[in-house]
């Protein structure tokens, strides 16, 4: 009884106890199965490598393998090169075929040679890793061994590291010996080298021969070359010489057949323009005397206003008095029909044809060259003395702008003035460069200077068909307008007219010409005229319409040459310079009315009846619109 109570009190007891033992032995395996996790968490990265290394072990034993099969194949080309030469073949055709061979194997060898110390360096990196990997498996090893529980564990995989390092010593004395077999090829190279080395001597021997027959062959050469330099020279002489007499060939056909050296003239002005006036009456033709006056004295300023332009309404005259003028003095005439399409200079001047290698001349281009007696041989032997006069007519000048073909050349016109035409450097500036052949040398170009012997003029029709003039053409232009004839003429004698000077004597030269434009007025006159000037200048600024030195030497200078009156010459340039200046201003703007006054008075002045009406009826239109100058049509 009391054993069953003492069975009954410890029962509890027992199992308590049992439980206990069990879970503390569940704890410590527990605990052993973690250090083995971590131990064997270290030793995964370290056998990880070992196989790396194996691999590689592997990977450069098929290199040298490659490499052993290479230097054998590199060997037997030697060899049989050496065959080659010991069957006594031609040294300098076998330098010649098998040089580049040589050097390649020579090349190859070398670098065979760097391979194998790459891969010596290679394999004792590889050692060194190994034997890294060996000293932690050995620590970790030592650290296993503290675990009872996983002892044998351990053990095994010991075993199994020592017999992976067996197999990596192994594979190591296996690199070791092909260490001693690159050795070997080591001295194989030597002898290689050495053979190489007796190639050379013999190779330099032969290319000594070669580069004294070289010589030989290189001078012939130098000789042949010579001669056929000679030879092309005096070809492109020829083809020069031909290419530039067909290059001009068309400039140099003369415009005028059968010029001659004129004479010496000494015409009298006021007698020969009297006589020029009774003769156009004579034979019918029409011409108001201000306007033919005009006309003569802005040919006269062609050093400071190049250009005369006869403007008004169609079949006035305005062509054909140039014409009869030309004839009635003795002066070459070139009337030029302005196109609508011109816009440019070579419409003026011609154009070099790439195709047939030839400059097309136009008639204005070939004129002025056979009178350029600075750039034309020809002119300079047949006008030494006396230079013919030459009037040239743009016949409808407006049907194309006149800015896009003639600025250039009224540029050209305008420097003309103080230049010194004898000198080549300061002609130079005023001449025009044809266009040519961008091959063509300097010499073989060809320029034309414009000198004041040629004089330009221009007709316009002022309709709705035409273009108007720009400000850069007034200025440097004398405007003359041909108005409704008051009296219609009867059959005019044109052919009459022209057939009396055929065979007439009169013929300017270029020297009384120049004695001609040294007009002069009185000192009264000229300063009356620089007050008046000043003066109207003034007026003009007030509604922002000066002018400057070029408009005041232009008036200045026509007044001088004008053959007659001087209140008919200044009521000329007012109507030419000033009044269109006034073109678009609004007649309530300020100022405008203080202008009017100025010139109003200034008009009075002259006693010019036609110039103030004219002057009336566009001021009146300006009191409902602006300003819109017609000009005086006398």
């Amino acid at each position: 009884m009391i054993a069953v109570m003492f069975a009954d009190i410890f029962t509890p007891i027992g199992l308590y106890l049992t439980g206990v033992t069990l879970l503390t032995i569940l704890t410590v395996l527990f605990a052993y199965s973690v250090i083995y996790y971590w131990k064997a968490k270290d030793l995964a990265p370290q056998l990880l490598r070992i196989q790396d290394v194996q691999k590689k072990v592997g990977q450069e034993e098929s290199r040298l393998e490659e490499l052993k099969f290479e230097v054998a194949a590199k060997i037997t080309e030697l060899t049989k090169a050496e065959h080659v030469i010991a069957e006594g073949k031609n040294e300098q055709e076998w330098l010649e075929v098998n040089r580049d061979k040589v050097e390649t194997l020579k090349v190859e060898v070398a670098a065979l040679q760097a391979r194998v110390d790459q891969e010596s360096d290679n394999l004792e990196r590889k050692q060194e890793e190994i034997e890294k990997c060996l000293k932690t498996i050995n620590e970790a090893k030592e650290e296993q061994l503290t675990a009872e529980k996983l002892k044998n564990q351990l053990d095994v995989e010991v075993a199994s590291r020592k017999k992976q390092k067996e197999a990596l010593e192994e594979e190591i004395r296996g690199l070791n010996e092909l260490k001693n077999e690159a050795s070997d090829l080591k001295l194989e190279k030597n002898d290689l080298d050495l053979a190489i080395k007796e190639l050379h001597r013999k190779f330099s021997d032969a290319d000594n021969e070669l580069r004294e027959k070289r010589n030989e062959l290189v001078a012939a050469r130098a000789l042949l070359g010579q001669a056929d330099a000679a030879r092309q020279v005096l070809a492109q002489l020829d083809k020069t010489r031909d290419m530039n007499e067909e290059r001009w060939k068309d400039l140099d056909r003369p415009l005028v057949d059968g010029a001659k050296t004129p004479a010496n003239s000494s015409l009298d002005e006021k007698e020969w323009l009297a006589a020029f006036e009774s003769q156009l009456k004579n034979a019918g033709f029409l011409f108001n005397p201000r306007a033919i006056r005009a006309f003569h004295a802005g040919l006269k300023c062609s050093e400071t206003s190049p250009l005369v332009v006869l403007a008004g309404i169609s079949g006035t005259g305005k062509s054909l008095l140039p014409e009869l003028y030309a004839a009635a003095i003795g002066m070459n005439f070139l009337p030029i029909a302005v196109q609508p399409r011109w816009d440019s200079p070579l419409d003026l001047f011609g154009f070099y044809n790439y195709m047939e290698g030839r400059y097309k001349a136009t008639e204005l281009s070939r004129l002025l060259w056979q009178f350029d007696r600075y750039n034309n041989p020809k002119a300079k032997s047949l006008f030494a003395e006396h230079m013919p006069m030459s009037l040239v007519l743009l016949d409808e000048m407006n049907l194309a702008r006149v800015e896009y073909y003639f600025s250039d050349l009224l540029s050209k016109l305008e420097i003309r003035t103080g230049l010194d035409a004898e000198n080549d450097n300061s002609r130079r500036k005023a001449e025009i460069e044809l266009e040519c052949n961008a091959m063509a040398q300097a010499d073989q170009a060809r320029r034309l200077f414009v000198g004041l012997n040629t004089l330009f003029i221009g007709t316009m029709n002022e309709d709705e068909s035409t273009q108007t003039l720009s400000e850069k053409v007034l200025d440097r232009a004398n405007v003359i307008r041909f108005g409704r004839p008051g009296k219609l003429a009867d059959s005019p004698k044109k052919e009459t007219f022209l057939r009396a000077y055929e065979t007439s004597s009169i013929t300017i030269t270029f020297r009384n010409w120049k004695k001609w434009c040294t007009g002069s007025r009185s000192t009264t006159d000229k300063n009356n005229l620089r007050r008046t000037i000043t003066e109207l200048n003034d007026a003009m600024s007030a509604v922002g319409r000066p002018f400057g030195h070029r408009v005041n030497l232009a008036i200045e200078r026509y007044v001088a040459v004008y053959p007659g009156l001087y209140n008919e010459a200044l009521a000329d340039q007012i109507e030419m310079k000033i009044l269109p200046k006034l073109n678009g201003l609004d007649g309530q703007a300020d100022g405008f009315k203080q202008v009017k006054q100025k010139l109003n008075g200034v008009i009075a002045g002259l006693h010019d009846e036609a110039l103030m009406k004219a002057f009336d009826s566009s001021c009146d239109d300006a009191s409902t619109s602006f300003f819109k100058w017609r000009g005086v049509m006398r």
